[in-house]
């Protein structure tokens, strides 16, 4: 078992270990990437947020198109981020409190440099940029490399008292044994918290498909489908529906509010509860019907089935975000680890290789040789 255990360890590691390293480095970029994303956005006037009336009536102005969403852009709350469809999705970045603009760009990249280089990276991490094939494709490589942390940790523990030696590199004398010693250091050291923040990612890949799997055996409130209508007509204020949210959640700060269409005829109006484990994007939703202002559906992450809050946390540990700034730095750590451990495998696999190919001639029979 344990000969199969190190094969198979070994070739999803050459086969997979690029997109693995690609993704921890990527990810590891992305854990600080909206407080770098901020400091190029300039100064932020501060004070309360304007009305939503009037903040999504100018940006439709300024845009010729139709607001489609609009949220803040991080935790301070001072930026907000106002999506629009214009030949594909777009972004314009305005001030909460003035509505001044900031910025415009794609929110949807070809290339880092088309306004949005974080959200390039972004993309790059959650799908490779090819959208929900990718995406489909990142979960199973999240599968993949948790089976293959999990065997790595299996297979590299140092026995009783033997922890001493399997951790002191300056016993490592040969370049075998480097290599060896920091693979299985970097994966002892960062395995433990993969075996976490891996799985929580892939739950966010496959979490619409395993839902209703998970309701049938558990409590677990799912999300609310509103019926569709032919044509939207007449719809209450952006603003009247925000009011209408905070009033039932009254100490609770707005994250986003999504605008009513004929397929989803209601406001969608996101709020985060100051005891939610997301440190910025809250969960709680209150949906409301946009032409009549009927509360159709509220969703509270506080009160919420157990199974919905584990999954609700999902984001904030693959983030590091549970764990404030120390959490941050240890998913930012564990994201390096993995191009690292790629380099020391791969390496080790080569130098091997290269011994074995160099020490076959003298095995062979001397009647074969000649």
């Amino acid at each position: 078992m344990r000969k199969a255990l190190i094969k198979l360890h070994l070739w999803l590691g050459l086969v997979v270990g690029l997109l693995w390293a690609l993704q921890g480095l990527t990810g590891a970029a992305l854990v600080f990437h909206r407080e770098m994303d901020r400091q190029a956005a300039g100064a932020v006037a501060p004070g309360p947020m304007a009305s939503l009336d009037r903040l999504v009536s100018e940006a439709e102005a300024r845009t010729a198109s139709r607001v489609t969403m609009i949220g803040i852009a991080d935790r301070p709350g001072d930026i907000l981020n106002v999506h629009y469809d214009d030949g594909g999705p777009r972004q314009l970045q305005v001030e909460a409190a003035t509505g001044r603009p900031l910025r415009e760009r794609s929110n949807d990249p070809a290339t880092p440099f088309e306004g949005s280089g974080w959200r390039w990276v972004y993309l790059l991490h959650e799908s490779l940029l090819l959208h929900d094939r990718g995406e489909t494709l990142i979960g199973v490589s999240g599968l993949l490399l948790f089976s293959t942390v999990l065997s790595g940790l299996w297979l590299g523990f140092p026995r009783r008292r033997q922890w001493r030696k399997a951790l002191d590199w300056r016993g490592w004398k040969s370049i075998r044994a480097k290599l060896f010693g920091w693979h299985r250091l970097a994966g002892i050291t960062a395995g433990f918290l993969l075996l976490v923040t891996v799985p929580a990612g892939a739950w966010m890949v496959f979490a619409k498909a395993l839902r209703p799997a998970l309701a049938a055996v558990v409590p677990h409130e799912l999300p609310f489908k509103p019926a569709a209508l032919g044509e939207l007509g007449a719809v209450i204020a952006p603003q009247q529906a925000l009011s209408q949210a905070q009033a039932r959640f009254p100490g609770a700060a707005f994250v986003r509010l999504t605008m009513p269409t004929a397929t989803a005829p209601v406001y969608a109006v996101r709020l985060r509860q100051p005891d939610e484990t997301r440190a910025w994007s809250g969960v709680t939703t209150v949906t409301i019907d946009a032409r009549s202002g009927a509360t159709l559906h509220v969703y509270d992450a506080l009160t919420a089935p157990l199974s919905n809050r584990l999954a609700d946390a999902a984001f904030s540990v693959h983030s590091g975000e549970i764990g404030g700034l120390v959490g941050r730095l240890l998913v930012m750590l564990a994201g390096l680890s993995l191009p690292a451990l790629y380099v020391t495998g791969i390496w080790a696999w080569w130098q091997r290789t290269r011994r074995k190919r160099a020490a076959a001639p003298a095995l062979r029979p001397a009647a074969e040789l000649a």
